[in-house]
């Protein structure tokens, strides 16, 4: 049964305010996921999961989604200074998580990941010492404790509040430039619907 409610349609907008917006949306986004994933480590460290790559996965994703929050490139990033009224070190705090993402996961230049190579030797009490063979010993950070998983679930709540408060003031300026565009043009750029991007978009900036 067709439904009798007529498709709203979207006129596009980029200038720079609705670009900033957007920007805002994708961090809201990141900032949630993140939230998410601390919570369901949370219950895999309290049922004392042996699934260290499950893990390992999702603390990674959680980091990486956090952190890209605050990186400014293709798109809008927040300002590590949005914490600092926050009561604690919450720079700090913020800055250690993003070495664990940069100089553990994004790069593998941590002292948090360390392989050694050694030698084999023959026991003390064997009649002939030699070098028997090789040793590859190797050290992965894989997740921090509950204590950190819990607050960086924390932090990203607090940072998504104030995403949501600068969402705001720049909606109302959208709206109100928006307002003095030609309604007629509008409706011509008018879609009622985002299309999916096709899979050769994939290496593509947007």
């Amino acid at each position: 049964m067709e439904s009798s409610a007529e498709a709203l349609h979207i006129a596009k907008v980029d200038f720079d305010d609705a670009k900033v917006l957007a920007d805002l949306a994708l961090i809201y986004q990141d900032l949630t996921r993140t939230m998410e994933l601390c919570k369901r480590l949370e219950k895999l460290i309290d049922e004392d999961s042996q699934d260290s790559l499950l893990v390992e996965s999702l603390w990674s994703s959680a980091l990486i989604r956090y952190v890209r929050c605050f990186t400014a490139g293709k798109r809008y990033g927040l300002n590590p200074d949005i914490l600092k009224d926050l009561p604690g070190e919450p720079l700090e705090t913020h800055q250690w998580y993003k070495n664990l993402r940069d100089k553990n996961i994004a790069h593998s230049v941590s002292p948090y990941e360390q392989v050694e190579i050694g030698l084999v030797l023959s026991p003390n009490s064997a009649e002939t010492k030699e070098v028997q063979g090789v040793a590859t010993l190797a050290m992965t950070h894989v997740c921090t404790d509950r204590d950190g998983i819990s607050q960086l679930g924390r932090l990203a709540g607090i940072v998504r509040k104030k995403v949501v408060e600068q969402a705001k003031d720049y909606e109302k300026k959208v709206l109100e430039a928006g307002k003095k565009l030609p309604i007629d043009e509008l409706y011509k750029t008018a879609t009622p619907r985002i299309t999916a991007p096709s899979p050769d978009m994939a290496g593509k900036a947007r």
